[in-house]
């Protein structure tokens, strides 16, 4: 008969802390999109008005990216460490294999944590 493993949990907040290090990646990426696209834009012949529009959705993009990160930072912080999830798993369900291996990377070194504080018993 097989053995079902359990999967292996990471602390939440460390979980939270590796999607907020991408989300400031995504963010740095799309600055850079921004600008280079800002550049063709104003130096083309005629720049459309419809163009603008579209450079203040991408900026508005980066800027709520960046916010999202902000608000998951902070909630990373003040996240018990006890609180577990089987990130591994979620991590899966990314279809860009740099991005679901980056946030997946730590998850046995999260885990090894995560049993060994499990294991600590303070009585009062």
């Amino acid at each position: 008969m097989k053995q079902s493993r359990k999967p292996a949990l990471s602390p939440i907040g460390a979980t939270l802390q590796r999607v907020t290090e991408e989300l400031h990646r995504v963010t740095h990426r799309l600055e850079k999109v921004d600008d280079a696209v800002g550049r063709l834009v104003f130096e083309s012949a005629s720049p459309a008005r419809s163009y603008f529009h579209d450079l203040q959705d991408l900026d508005r993009a980066r800027q709520e990216i960046a916010g999202i990160a902000s608000f998951l930072e902070r909630l990373a912080r003040e996240m018990p460490e006890e609180w577990l999830a089987d990130s591994k798993s979620a991590s899966l369900l990314i279809d860009l294999q740099e991005l679901a291996s980056s946030l997946a990377r730590h998850e046995a070194r999260d885990s090894e944590k995560a049993q060994s504080a499990a294991h600590e018993c303070e009585m009062f």
